[in-house]
């Protein structure tokens, strides 16, 4: 497996109907990025029990509160353009390691996504709103927690059903936040008009699906409080690892060297089976020579 440069991006919210009945629609959207690969997940493999995942995921929350789309005026047919600060996120995808080879399987896939809350202002007070705006992050970080721990190599990856389970629980988590932040007199206020949540979604993708390269579209619509879609992408580009460059230089010089060496150990082997024997008097006239040269040692200047 290789590394991967990573861009996901929310680009853009396209209302069909604000649903807001009289006067337009004031959007506002909650994103959280995060990753489980090999920058803080192993599969741990080299224990008696079976290889489980270890490690938390990475989780990147966003600004959220009250107008964080830059608009208050949205009507049927109007497409929102989503900041780069809370719609885009970039980092490098590494394939997680197991702890000990298994089976010829060094190391498996990860994952990468994003959680998307599409809210809609209302009544609700901001203090309510950072309140359920912190439990959102909070909440996909335990629930990632959670999912990870349900893992293994015969279940490298989470079910559809999973995915699911996943967003309606994070979804419940910000309403009951928001909803315990919410004073009487702050709903009589409002006159019971309190924020709505047009919806909310998960994307995910694995290093599989992006090993390749390019670019992947994604989007999810909303037929609550009105008629709502957000769309966006991902795009991943191959990198080659220095370590895999180094050491495919290594094992061609390797190769040479020993191409070479095997050719002059042959070619010493033929001087030696060409080269005539001495005969026993010539090697005592050598010897004689070699023993009337005076060593270094006895040479005095």
């Amino acid at each position: 497996m290789t590394d991967l440069s990573v861009a996901i991006k929310l680009d853009q919210i396209i209302c069909r109907d604000e649903g807001d009945g009289p006067g337009n629609a004031e959007p506002y959207l909650w994103t959280v990025f995060f990753k489980v690969d090999g920058d803080t997940v192993v599969i741990e493999s080299s224990g008696p029990a079976a290889p489980f995942v270890s490690g938390p995921p990475t989780v990147v929350g966003t600004p959220g509160n009250h107008g964080n789309l830059g608009t208050n005026d949205v009507d049927e047919g109007d497409t929102v353009a989503i900041p780069a600060v809370i719609g885009e996120y970039r980092t490098v995808m590494k394939p997680i390691p197991l702890t000990q080879p298994l089976l010829g399987i060094t190391e498996v896939d990860g994952m990468i996504g994003c959680l998307v809350v599409l809210m809609e202002e209302d009544g609700t007070p901001d203090s309510a709103i950072v309140r359920g705006h912190e439990a959102l992050d909070r909440t996909v970080r335990d629930r990632l927690a959670g999912l990870l721990s349900t893992l293994s190599i015969t279940k490298p990856a989470p079910t559809d059903a999973d995915i699911a389970e996943l967003s309606g629980m994070i979804g419940d988590a910000v309403k009951s936040a928001i909803t315990d932040g919410v004073s009487v007199f702050d709903w009589i206020g409002a006159f019971g008009n309190m924020d709505d949540q047009i919806g909310s979604a998960v994307f995910l993708f694995s290093h599989k699906q992006l090993a390749t390269g390019g670019t992947i579209p994604f989007g999810r619509r909303w037929d609550n409080e009105g008629d709502w879609e957000i769309r966006g992408s991902i795009t991943s580009t191959v990198l080659r690892r220095p370590k895999d460059e180094c050491c495919a230089d290594l094992t061609k010089q390797v190769s040479i060297l020993e191409r070479r060496l095997a050719a002059l150990e042959a070619k010493a082997a033929g001087i030696k089976s060409e080269r005539p024997a001495l005969s026993k008097d010539s090697k005592a006239a050598i010897a004689k020579v070699r023993n009337s040269v005076p060593s270094r040692e006895s040479v005095k200047v």
